[in-house]
């Protein structure tokens, strides 16, 4: 007999059920274990109780696919509306994968790394089976902060309450199941630099957390007046870093407050990523509070939902392609000894004529062959284009072994599209994966492309250090009265890739 849904769960407590149902011998299939108590069990009122959620959820309008969600994962009756606000934006969207970044409830503080269960084919809920992508699962593995401990899911819900969602909003797709344990910041990057090569349009991140635990219950009263606009304030000061992507800001949030953000391990890792993967945008799609829907505010625990898309750039896939196009042409004429292509201002797109200011790399198989650009808009944009492809031709740091024209089909050439420089008043407002950094002192001055951070996986300070460095500087003379910082943001774009694996690159 099928179960109806029982007494609702607000926040994170753990179940203690644990059964796998009957299948082949080369199938193991994690049953459902919270159907009919924290959410429905029977297949017709779960899919119909998901459906009138995501139907009623409107606000804010995204146009873009989204390329990750940030969802609570109480019982459906107090969370399952604001995780609707969130999966509403991917209901009819086509994606082959899903990453669900989860966390053990009860064992997450006793492990380092990221679980995925090893032998597991597939995870069942009322509405069907997904399929488990094993061989995404078993190259992750390979990863030394990839591990598989037998039991790490066994009674938990932070990944399952998911999966009714996306079975409704998307269908037919294949999960990579993540349980988040206890991580240093190197390691947060290791498991996101190992994540990247499988990301793309077609697949979606998902990490689980529901928000505050307010109340004795959970031992955090850090104040005991007006407690719901305090929570919501409490809730907006965690999302302002969450929608900037803000990892550094997040972390900091998280040690100014002490915030109970039980996800906090799977919210920081998705910020890695999307920070790795070149920055992304958010908006705040739904918040609510346990303590509004009971009534009661003596123990409250707050649910909010996020959606990540890529940050608008100003140049359109034409204006690319152009510049992308120029760059090539110039540097095969420089290595070949032939004339510069010439650029014709009334045949040029408008933009091409305006002031700008952009890099030119160039690469070899992720191996840096030269990286030059303009940091004013100082001459028409095509004019630095074809300027700085000429000079990263020659960059100096290479005169030992300069680029050739025998590289030509290997290199791959990157631009950089600048925006103004800003001067930094509050260090607080870098954020990795969104800025460039310029820092001068005296007649020293060194700058750093955004994504030469981002695709360290630095922190905030450690880009500060990396500038200085560059700028022949001791590493903490950013925090002197002297030092001027300023920051930028850049439209980095290339050529096709090569094949996924490659080295990372370096400027």
């Amino acid at each position: 007999m099928k179960r109806s849904i029982a007494k609702p769960v607000l926040c994170c407590l753990v179940a203690t059920c644990w059964t796998i149902p009957a299948a082949s011998a080369d199938e193991l299939v994690r049953e459902a274990q919270m159907a009919g108590s924290w959410y429905p069990g029977e297949r017709g009122a779960l899919a119909g109780a998901v459906d009138t959620w995501l139907a009623e959820a409107h606000e804010p309008e995204i146009s873009q696919k989204p390329l990750a969600i940030i969802s609570p994962h109480a019982g459906y009756p107090y969370s399952g509306k604001v995780a609707a606000a969130g999966y509403r934006y991917v209901q009819g969207k086509e994606y082959k994968r899903v990453f669900v970044l989860a966390f053990s409830h009860r064992s997450a503080s006793r492990y380092q790394g990221v679980d995925i269960p090893r032998n597991l084919t597939a995870y069942e809920t009322p509405l069907g089976r997904l399929m488990i992508d094993r061989e995404v699962c078993d190259r992750l593995l390979e990863t030394t902060v990839f591990l598989s401990q037998p039991g790490i899911d066994k009674g938990e819900h932070s990944l399952e309450l998911q999966l009714p969602f996306l079975q409704q909003a998307i269908g037919d797709f294949k999960l990579v199941p993540l349980y988040v344990g206890r991580m240093d910041n190197a390691q947060y990057n290791e498991a996101a630099e190992a994540i990247l090569p499988f990301l793309g349009d077609d697949v979606l991140l998902v990490a689980s957390s529901d928000f505050t635990h307010y109340g004795p219950r959970f031992r955090y009263v850090p104040f005991s007046d007006d407690v719901p606009k305090n929570l919501e304030e409490l809730g907006k000061n965690a999302a302002e870093a969450i929608q900037h992507c803000d990892l550094d800001g997040f972390a900091e949030h998280l040690a100014k407050t002490g915030d109970t953000i039980c996800g906090r391990g799977p919210v920081a890792l998705l910020l890695r990523i999307l920070s790795m993967h070149g920055g992304a945008q958010a908006v705040r799609a739904g918040f609510d509070t346990s303590g509004r829907i009971t009534g009661d505010w003596t123990n409250s625990v707050t649910y909010q939902s996020f959606v990540f898309t890529e940050r608008q750039g100003t140049l359109d896939s034409h204006i690319r392609s152009e510049m992308l196009r120029l760059a090539r042409e110039t540097v095969e004429a420089k290595l070949q000894g032939e004339a510069l292509p010439e650029v014709h201002p009334d045949n040029t797109p408008e933009i091409l004529t305006r002031p700008g200011a952009c890099f030119v790399t160039l690469e070899n198989h992720g191996r840096l062959r030269g990286c030059i650009g303009n940091m004013t808009a100082d001459r028409p944009l095509y004019e630095a284009v074809r300027g700085n492809a000429v000079l990263a031709c020659q960059d100096r740091r290479f005169v030992n072994n300069p680029v050739t024209a025998a590289e030509l089909p290997d290199l791959h050439i990157e631009i950089s599209y600048l925006t103004p420089m800003e001067a930094i008043k509050d260090p607080s407002e870098i954020i990795v994966g969104r800025h460039g950094l310029l820092i001068s002192m005296g007649r020293y001055r060194g700058v750093l492309l955004p994504q030469v951070a981002y695709e360290r996986g630095w922190s905030r300070e450690e880009f500060l250090q990396q500038t200085c460095r560059k700028a022949g500087l001791p590493l903490d003379a950013w925090k002197r009265p002297e030092a001027t910082i300023y920051s930028f943001e850049a439209e980095v774009f290339g050529e096709p890739e090569s094949p996924l694996g490659e080295s990372r690159r370096s400027h």
